[in-house]
């Protein structure tokens, strides 16, 4: 049980105790009867809909009915410090610190069993999944304890949660991420001199990785950047990787499994989901419209794949291919999907 069931039950039962009293025929099982959090804008604990729906069965005006239920819960229950009624009928509650208290202490006390409602069912919750260029920012620990919070919350309830951070290496920004470890290496080994431009990545974290790299590579001379790339790609994605996790579990956070974009477009797994997709008439060459907001002067038109999500009420149907012709995230996705 939880407070909204605990407060549902003493509200429903003083109802039915007083039902003479309110003038009730019907209660109908207090079907659709609910105690859930008011809407932000009032400064309330709890909200119950009890007024609106007996009014409405019993051809009782809802508001009329919920001033008495009203008077009735303050003088037969202590729990409350205020009630009020709003719109056409609702009861908002604002219980007293003692009975806030109290509710704390309770969940304290039953911790392990608390707000359970067991189910079985089976989630992947993928969150975090930061580009692997650079380290965490706030943004992404926000992300990561809301992602955490709900697969515990899922997990809490007996379900099987996967906790799963997607890793976008593949691209250009890895590419780019890669070069710029390189050149910062060579500054290193060799006193070249870093000469940051537009796609580069200048942090002294870089500088770091670069270290690293040599350390564990005495014998790589890094003379030439395409020949040292796949050793540098898996090296650079290493310590970045290294680096996240080791803030993701200052955080208290860890993830099942880390997944490669790399190995979803070298298995051609997306490829298999898009013609898939494609069988089933859900995606098309086609023009997306310009981003709201996005003059149209800055937009390219290009024609690409794409998914005909309003089909599945969406606002907009989604790009399945960027300009240069490589996978969306959106495409990605579905790569994924095909998998599990």
């Amino acid at each position: 049980m939880n407070i909204f069931e605990e407060y549902l039950n003493k509200i429903t039962a003083l109802i039915l105790k007083k039902q003479k009293f309110l003038k009730l025929d019907h209660v109908n099982n207090f079907k659709g009867i609910a105690v859930e959090t008011p809407p932000p804008e009032f400064n309330f604990d709890l909200s119950c809909n009890a007024g609106l729906v007996l009014g409405k069965i019993n051809k009782i005006d809802p508001k009329e009915l919920a001033n008495t239920i009203k008077d009735l819960i303050l003088k037969d229950l202590e729990d409350f410090e205020k009630i009020e009624i709003a719109g056409p009928g609702f009861l908002n509650l604002k219980l007293k610190n003692k009975f806030l208290i109290s509710n704390i202490n309770k969940i304290l006390e039953n911790k392990e069993s608390y707000g359970k409602k067991i189910s079985n069912n089976t989630y992947n919750i993928e969150f975090v999944s930061a580009n692997p260029t650079g380290p965490m920012h706030v943004g992404h620990c926000r992300g990561a304890i809301y992602g955490d919070v709900l697969a515990n919350l899922l997990k809490f309830n007996g379900n099987k949660v996967t906790k799963e951070y997607y890793i976008n290496d593949y691209g250009n920004q890895i590419k780019n991420f890669v070069k710029s470890v390189f050149l910062r290496i060579r500054e290193i080994q060799y006193n070249e001199k870093f000469i940051l431009t537009e796609d580069l990545y200048p942090g002294e974290y870089i500088i770091e990785i670069g270290k690293k790299i040599i350390d564990s590579n005495k014998s790589e001379k890094f003379i030439n950047f395409d020949e040292s790339f796949n050793l540098l790609k898996k090296e650079s994605l290493k310590h970045s990787m290294d680096l996240i996790k080791s803030d993701l579990k200052k955080l208290g956070i860890e993830h099942d499994n880390f997944f490669s974009e790399t190995k979803l477009v070298e298995n051609k797994l997306v490829d298999e989901a898009v013609n898939y997709l494609k069988k089933k008439n859900y995606v098309q060459e086609g023009y997306l419209q310009p981003p709201k907001g996005e003059a149209d002067k800055t937009w390219k038109k290009t024609k690409r794949l794409i998914f005909k999500s309003t089909l599945f009420g969406d606002d907009t149907d989604r790009a399945m291919q960027k300009n240069d012709g490589s996978w969306t995230y959106f495409a990605m996705m579905w790569g994924i999907t095909w998998i599990k």
